[in-house]
């Protein structure tokens, strides 16, 4: 085994272990058969180790109905159809965009001064633009909570620890913008099933989610343009109204730059005088893990952090914060 497919193999026994491990059994029996599989690891290598994720390859093998709780029949069908799954894999990218997040961040930009002009990098189809569409319920630590409007028909329910600041209602947005190199229609039915094919196999609570908010996004349409969250963020932030508070908002993007350009996007940031709201996988940001207590389980949780200070710990797909 070659350096490359090593690493490679090293980071399908990772990602079972942080990642699937608790959340998809199916996902981490199937990582793991793909860190064994010497044949499939060398078929990663043909790919940018940017796209050998296992999110995009397993999602990959979702869109051509591939029995991913099969690892074995999974791997023989890839092995005999690798043109079809290296299509989906260089063409399309992994684009979840849980709106469930927006439960997680909510207690962090509420506080700001209002109105808000939001900007989202790595938006998708936007979800994460539309906080004042959703409905919210916060409970634990003396928290029973409900929050914005009554006839959203999507609820997100989140478990609270610590001293959480939950607001009284949902913000005031008085404008909202994405950035994303392939913005998605959330209109588009291609595009809707790309979406489905990223939602792990067990969680149908999450799939139900995509399919309302979808619907709500697929109204609205939330303004997404294309572009690079280095290059062409200067434009929208130009276009943001005086008299708002400017937030750039992001979540699970950063993993896919490499340091270079996350140093560079929170260093426009900085200079440009706007706010920065973030949850990102604890190893991407490495400077704000710093400020968090050594004795505090950060594994398979996101950092929530608002202008490089880190606030709270989330997991990444919403259903629990623990404010620190």
């Amino acid at each position: 085994m070659d350096t490359s497919t090593a690493e490679t193999a090293k980071l399908y026994r990772e990602w079972a272990r942080v990642e699937a491990h608790g959340s998809s059994l199916i996902y981490e029996r199937l990582a793991l058969a793909v860190a064994e599989d010497l044949a499939i690891l060398e078929f990663l290598s043909k790919v940018e180790p940017v796209k050998r994720q296992p999110n995009l390859l397993f999602g990959a093998l979702r869109w051509h109905n591939v029995p991913v709780d099969k690892p074995a029949v999974a791997l023989a069908w890839l092995g005999e159809h690798q043109d079809a799954v290296l299509a989906v894999m260089r063409n399309r990218l992994t684009q979840t965009n849980e709106v469930a997040r927006c439960a997680t961040l909510l207690p962090a930009l509420a506080p700001l001064p209002q109105p808000f002009a939001l900007i989202e990098v790595g938006a998708s189809a936007g979800l994460c633009l539309l906080y004042d569409s959703w409905r919210y319920h916060y409970t634990g630590s003396g928290v029973d909570r409900w929050v914005g409007p009554t006839k959203s028909p999507l609820t997100l329910s989140c478990i609270t620890t610590g001293d959480v600041p939950v607001p009284q209602e949902v913000p005031d947005v008085l404008w909202r913008a994405g950035l994303d190199l392939n913005p998605i229609d959330a209109a588009d039915p291609d595009a809707r099933r790309w979406l489905q094919a990223l939602i792990w196999p067990e969680h149908q609570e999450r799939a139900d989610r995509l399919d309302a908010a979808l619907a709500v996004a697929a109204q609205a349409a939330p303004h997404i343009v294309a572009g690079d969250l280095v290059n062409d963020l200067p434009k929208l932030l130009d276009q943001a109204p005086t008299g708002a508070t400017v937030v750039v908002t992001h979540s699970a993007t950063l993993a896919y730059l490499d340091q270079d350009e996350r140093n560079a996007f929170i260093t426009l940031l900085a200079d440009s005088g706007v706010h920065r709201l973030g949850a990102e996988g604890p190893r991407v940001l490495p400077h704000l893990t710093k400020q968090i207590p050594n004795d505090v389980d950060i594994n398979g949780r996101f950092v929530v952090s608002l202008d490089d200070r880190a606030l709270a710990l989330a997991q990444p797909h919403g259903r629990a914060l623990t404010w620190l």
